[in-house]
């Protein structure tokens, strides 16, 4: 396995004046054309064996093969926990890939044993795994998170340094090509493998393992592929109405995106393929990915999962989609349901816009319901999610979609969940189901097309924000039952019928089963508004519940402050809502002592008093007041902040149960 350029051609194109660019890689296409992932031995070493009650398991070691270019040449190795089912023949087999700040998953492994899988988790990131064995060697390239000071770690572009393989900008110096090669030849010790079907194998990943699985997706060994939350492209252009929210990329933009990016690999994926996405997902935007996947080719199938209000987590129904796929697809025990159809009807008697979706039925499976969100947001990392009033009419369900401003795009899907006859067992972070969710077409209607049907703003500002008549539908909870890591958190706060009145409180009303409590009530500001100008703040009220029972709280914008102790001017630029234990802080609001008594249950939230007439266009922002903080305004921070508090999330998923 070689990557090199010939000696001859080099020659040839430096006499005539040619740069190193006019013959690197063009295309995605063109890094694959020539690559032959069984062409080296792979090596294999299996430096340790285990069993447990789950099936047998390795961790094992293997070699990517030489890579060679003008500035240098490697031969990386890559470790990897492996695991199969006790007694397993001719099973099917899964390899996953990571997300950014992680590492190989031996969980993960055990999960997709239990489903009678081979699975393999390759540790592409290098972080340790094994105490005293073998690790993954990529040497001397820059591509795992380790050897930052020594100019290695992740490269993301195709500009050179010093450890690069070319000289000169080529998709082989940017990371994503190895972690692929490794995942590739991943495939390659699964078909060796005796107790693999060598023609049943499927692959996934999470974050920049997502993207790594769209890279890779084109594998013609591949059965099926399901990428999360990463990979959707078109990551280097701006958002539709938000000008300089595009990310950054300072050298070589156009080769990368021709190669690299992620809307490169869509059109050559051929094998079936399910995104697992978040509504509210910092790497990768709702409707990016739906621009990504519409680029594959008309033939393969391919099947959207949104989880409201979520931002790089899933619900375990939501998360259930992605095993089932792979039963459907690599394993052929289940029959998967088809994308339902859906029509966002702009010019309805009333002027009001109407969402309708035909549940798709071809599965034979019952459907236990049908939700309609909706919402108006630009940018969908900080949407809410309006749940729509859903009718049902024979086989179709309807919702009105009323809009606050015909100025402002319409966003709405359906998200219908389907029963199974047996349940997909528990695993880190998730309890076990026997339910899955998939999302329908997904409908967009921007201000031009909303003024030409002329749909009519027949939304308003509330002042009720919750009365939890339908329990936290509006909001996302997290470890909801673990009675010390609660988590509530929502962005209806951003939304304009909901956002705060000048001058207004925020009155909440909830219920503990024990005195005494430290809550901590959450704003944040300005979340990945970056090209406002305006930086991301978070600012806590921590309060005392004192009775056991119902507890009032009234909370003016002062009475947030930040870890300086900066208080909260207004509600005016308020992205999320959060509540939590206020021992979970990290700052030095931090409570002394933990939760007591179980989670407690929300009862109202409201606004009391203030003006409702003096409202604001969200978009576009305006900087307030005359303080220039674009200088100190990075997009880089909070992305790397998002990798940290996900990667925390998840660590907390594995010691939930």
């Amino acid at each position: 396995m070689k990557t090199y350029l010939s000696k001859c051609w080099v020659l040839l194109f430096t006499i005539v004046g040619f740069q190193f660019t006019s013959y690197a890689q063009q295309s995605a296409q063109s890094i694959w054309e020539n690559y032959d992932p069984k062409a080296e031995p792979i090596n294999a070493q299996v430096l340790k064996t285990w069993e447990n009650d789950k099936g047998k398991f390795e961790y094992v070691v293997y070699d990517i093969g030489k890579l060679e270019g003008d500035n240098k040449s490697a031969s990386p190795k890559v470790a990897a926990y492996y695991g199969y089912p006790k007694d397993a023949k001719n099973v099917p087999a899964i390899v996953h890939i990571h997300g950014g700040g992680q590492r190989a998953e031996l969980s993960r492994v055990e999960t997709w044993v239990k489903l009678g899988y081979a699975c393999i988790s390759i540790n592409w990131g290098e972080k340790p795994l094994e105490d005293g064995l073998q690790n993954t060697d990529w040497d001397d390239l820059p591509v795992g998170f380790l050897g930052k000071d020594k100019g290695l770690g992740f490269h993301n572009t195709v500009t050179p340094t010093e450890k690069t393989l070319y000289k000169e900008p080529n998709a082989y110096n940017s990371s994503w090509v190895e972690i692929s090669i490794s995942a590739r030849r991943a495939i390659t010790f699964l078909e060796e493998r005796a107790e693999v079907d060598p023609n049943r194998i499927g692959l996934e990943g999470h974050s920049m393992g997502g993207f790594a699985t769209v890279m890779t997706a084109n594998d013609p060994r591949i059965k099926a592929a399901a990428p999360s939350v990463g990979g959707s492209g078109y990551l280097h252009q701006d958002m539709w109405g938000l000008p300089k929210s595009k990310r950054h990329m300072r050298t070589d933009l156009e080769l990368f995106q021709k190669t690299i990016a992620s809307q490169s690999s869509w059109p050559l994926i051929k094998t079936p393929i399910l995104f697992l996405g978040s509504t509210n997902d910092f790497n990768s935007p709702t409707e990016l990915v739906v621009k990504g996947m519409s680029l594959l080719p008309k033939s393969t199938e391919n099947i959207l999962v949104l989880a409201p209000h979520l931002n790089h987590r899933f619900t375990k129904e939501a998360h259930a989609a992605r095993f089932l796929w792979m039963d459907a697809h690599v394993k052929g025990t289940f029959t998967f349901p088809k994308k339902s159809a859906s029509e966002l009807k702009l010019k309805t008697k009333n002027n009001i816009p109407v969402f309708t979706v035909v549940p798709d039925q071809s599965s034979g499976l019952p459907i236990e319901k049908v939700e309609i969100f909706y919402g108006y947001s630009r940018d969908p990392r900080n949407r809410f999610w309006h749940s729509a009033e859903v009718k049902q009419k024979k086989n179709k369900y309807y919702a009105e979609c009323p809009v606050f401003d015909d100025k402002e795009p319409l966003y709405a899907f359906a998200n219908i969940t389907y029963k199974i006859d047996h349940m997909i067992p528990a695993h880190p972070g998730k309890d076990e189901t026997n339910l899955f969710t998939v999302s329908s077409e997904y409908q967009m209607a921007y201000p031009d097309e909303l003024q030409s049907a002329k749909v009519k703003a027949t939304a308003r500002r509330y002042a009720i924000i919750d009365d939890f008549s339908n329990g936290m539908q509006d909001w996302y909870t997290l470890f909801r039952n673990n009675h010390h890591h609660w988590f509530f958190g929502t962005r209806k706060l951003f939304d304009p019928c909901f956002m705060g009145p000048k001058g207004g409180k925020l009155k909440i009303q909830l219920e503990t089963n024990a005195e005494d409590n430290q809550l901590a009530v959450g704003i944040e500001t300005n979340t990945w508004q970056n090209y406002t100008g305006r930086r991301k703040e978070n600012y806590y009220a921590v309060v005392t519940l004192k009775d056991k029972g119902i507890n009032t709280l009234e909370l003016s914008p002062e009475d947030f402050v930040t870890n300086n102790g900066k208080p909260l001017k207004d509600w005016d630029e308020v992205t999320e809502l959060t509540l939590s234990p206020a021992f979970n802080l990290h700052n030095k609001m931090k409570a002394d002592e933990r939760w007591k008594g179980d989670t407690p249950t929300m009862k109202s939230m409201k606004w009391i008093g203030g003006d409702f007439t003096k409202w604001r266009r969200i978009y576009p922002h305006e900087k307030r007041d005359d303080a220039d903080v674009q200088k100190v305004i990075s997009f880089d921070n909070e992305f790397q902040q998002a990798i940290d508090k996900s990667v925390e999330l998840e660590d907390k998923d594995k010691g939930s149960k």
